[in-house]
């Protein structure tokens, strides 16, 4: 069985964005004040909620980028850092809309205001997600046709 070279960059994709949030996610794990710290100053969640929220996101993004490395559930964890990538991006569009000068908290590189950079990073990751969730699809829905035999017009 002969492995296309496409398939080979498209999966090289998946670990590096899976590895890209496994590193964010355990910067924000093993520095949990900070990181606390940061979703306090956005000022959009009760403080109550601050600690949840910062104990939380963490494990979500590490266990997402984990999944996507590894090749478990590689869908559902493009899904999920898709949806995450879409709260990112609309608390930093609030977050500029306010004024606020604040460290944006990401993960990947340490004290790095929010502003236009942040929103291009995460607007990229959210397309780079979004295309590979299309390529997966594909391949998914290919392999079904596959396995049961049935030919049906697929659209390209």
């Amino acid at each position: 069985m002969r492995i296309r070279s496409s398939v080979i960059f498209l999966r090289a994709l998946e670990v590096i964005l899976g590895g890209l949030f496994l590193y964010a996610g355990m910067q924000k794990f093993l520095h949990p004040y900070e990181f606390a710290e940061a979703v306090l100053a956005y000022r959009l969640l009760p403080e109550r909620l601050v600690g949840a929220t910062a104990a939380v996101l963490p494990w979500v993004e590490i266990v997402a980028g984990l999944f996507l490395i590894v090749g478990l559930k590689r869908r559902s964890s493009l899904v999920l850092l898709g949806g995450l990538l879409s709260g990112f991006l609309a608390v930093i569009l609030i977050t500029m809309a306010r004024g606020l000068k604040i460290d944006c908290g990401c993960g990947l590189f340490l004290d790095r205001q929010v502003g236009w950079g942040v929103l291009l990073e995460d607007g990229v990751f959210l397309v780079w997600a979004a295309g590979l969730y299309a390529w997966e699809r594909r391949v998914a829905g290919r392999t079904r046709l596959k396995i049961f035999g049935k030919k049906q017009k697929t659209e390209d």
